[in-house]
């Protein structure tokens, strides 16, 4: 895989998708999304703030005296763990319930720069998008199996965050881009191909995603944001195969 692209350009496009939210013909397809982040994101912090501190205060009791220092030192790093799961976890099981929206709202924004698509009833839209989602699955188990494994091989752990963070922002890319490629009936290869031929613009634009699901509040609209900034991304520097439509992507 050459190094190719431009890592900082996702970014950029991610934070301009901020701005069209709101947008009419844009809006309606955004509230699915932004509902699902607000009410999941928050339970899970509420829960996950309420394990940690029944866990903290556990090893606050079991402590001895001289080593209560300790709690201050897990107490961040109980705070860095949920970061982590965040970005990791959470974010996946979020896509994969929000398939179903994030493929009406990848749509929606190529149709607005002239594309078209066949009419498809919910049924098939929940089918096609669950059964995408399992096949991505497919392919990111067995390489998160091996990164943990890595993790376990004393010198090779070392490199275990890294590994972590870049095959995780390739993982956030694939998912977000490969929603425009399932419109238009390409197979998961098609997207990861079209990702490989510039693999700093993929994980680039992961790694801001993942970034920016660890910030409170703002982390309620990164799913619909990065849907519209990874259609556009798709547009502008991936190739395309537009099955059900030609687009003037030079124009657009």
């Amino acid at each position: 895989m050459t190094l190719r692209g431009d890592i900082g350009l996702g970014g950029r496009y991610l934070l301009a998708a901020f701005g069209r939210l709101n947008r009419p013909g844009i809006r309606r397809f955004v509230f699915g999304p932004l509902l699902l982040n607000a009410v999941l994101l928050s339970a899970f912090g509420v829960w996950f703030f309420g394990v940690a501190d029944d866990e903290l205060a556990r090893i606050a009791t079991w402590l001895p005296s001289w080593l209560s220092w300790l709690y201050w030192l897990l107490l961040p790093l109980l705070l860095l763990l949920m970061m982590l799961l965040l970005m990791y976890v959470f974010s996946t099981v979020l896509m994969l319930i929000g398939s179903p929206f994030n493929g009406l709202l990848a749509e929606q924004v190529e149709r607005e720069q002239g594309a078209e698509f066949p009419a498809e009833s919910m049924a098939h839209l929940l089918v096609r998008t669950f059964t995408r989602e399992l096949r991505k699955w497919r392919y990111f188990l067995p390489r998160y199996l091996i990164l943990a494994i890595l993790m376990l091989i004393p010198g090779v752990n070392l490199l275990s965050p890294l590994l972590w963070f870049v095959f995780t922002s390739w993982v956030l890319a694939l998912q977000y881009v490969d929603y425009s490629y399932d419109n238009h009936g390409d197979d998961f290869l098609e997207t990861r191909k079209a990702l490989a031929s510039q693999p700093l613009t993929a994980i680039g634009f992961g790694a801001v995603v993942g970034g920016l699901m660890l910030i409170p509040i703002v982390n309620w609209f990164v799913m619909p944001s990065a849907v519209i900034a990874a259609t556009q991304l798709r547009i502008a520097c991936f190739p395309p195969s537009c099955k059900h439509a030609e687009i003037d992507y030079a124009n657009n």
